[in-house]
């Protein structure tokens, strides 16, 4: 997780800079409604509260993987590959989080991982007033 930590960090800082290239200041966003309709669910109870947190990660990083991809062609080549480059990332983030999440568990937790499946489903499906990078359909 350390490492994961650090890329993300380090994938904030390059998010920044390219920011400041393009003279878009930085704005604290709330989150979506995405993540917080996902979360909304998690357990409150250890270990199961945590194990709920990353497989929530994991959903939001294999979106991201499928926003990325979409947005890629469409933006300049240098905007586009480092898209690209955070695809790859959250590919393998998503799958750190579900390993982590399983090994936490100690057992099986494909049942958990479908409820929140069902979730993520709705919540992409569902209109939402707040369009965000992790967003419903906008209304």
């Amino acid at each position: 997780m350390v490492m994961l930590i650090k890329e993300e960090l380090h994938h904030f800082y390059q998010v920044l800079e390219i920011a400041q290239e393009l003279g878009i200041e930085y704005d604290k966003l709330t989150s979506s409604r995405y993540a917080r309709g996902l979360l909304t669910h998690v357990r409150t109870y250890e270990p199961a509260a945590l194990i709920d947190k990353l497989i929530c990660g994991a959903y939001i990083e294999a979106r991201s993987c499928e926003r990325f991809a979409a947005i890629a062609p469409h933006v300049d080549e240098r905007l586009g590959q480092f898209y690209i480059s955070l695809l790859r990332s959250e590919a393998r983030h998503y799958q750190d989080y579900l390993t982590l999440a399983q090994q936490i568990a100690g057992e099986d937790i494909s049942e958990r991982i479908a409820f929140f499946a069902n979730i993520e489903a709705e919540l992409i499906k569902s209109p939402d007033g707040d369009f965000k990078f992790h967003s419903g359909m906008p209304v």
